[in-house]
């Protein structure tokens, strides 16, 4: 197992461990066994109660894995864990969209376009340098030519 997947498994632990006795005897005895298991045994991360968990430094997978158990073991009647499908739908329908204007194809066309306008427009604005000799180049050309020299 990765150490990644330790960590989080780790924060995943913790937090369980934050919200008390009453929350761990919900999960499966297995899971929690898994989780306590599997967690780096040197990564032990401490979370203030007083703080959002969204503004403490998790990782979103930890998240996840927590609002997985909150839909499946923690949440009291159907109302409750259809309300937080609705609330997980919502935001997939936000990170798609997001995703979707991001990368859609139109919109990269778009800007190459408009870069190549601003690049002409630039190179428009650019005077033309003429290139001059320099005096030690002539004379440095007029020495080679005297001795016959490429």
């Amino acid at each position: 197992m990765n150490v990644q997947t330790q960590e989080i498994y780790s924060e995943v632990y913790s937090i369980l461990n934050l919200l008390g006795e009453s929350y761990i005897k919900k999960l499966p005895v297995s899971l929690f066994n898994m989780i306590k298991e599997e967690k780096k045994q040197d990564y032990n991360p401490k979370y203030d109660a007083k703080i959002n968990l969204g503004e403490q430094n998790i990782k979103r997978e930890t998240l996840s894995m927590i609002a997985l158990f909150h839909l499946n073991y923690w949440c009291n009647s159907d109302e409750e864990k259809n309300k937080l499908k609705t609330l997980f739908k919502t935001n997939e329908e936000k990170h798609q969209a997001k995703i979707r204007e991001q990368y859609n194809p139109d919109n990269l066309f778009k800007k190459n376009k408009e870069k190549e306008i601003t690049e002409n427009i630039i190179e428009n604005q650019v005077a033309m340098i003429e290139y001059k000799e320099s005096i030690f180049k002539k004379i440095f050309n007029k020495i080679k030519n005297i001795f016959h020299i490429k």
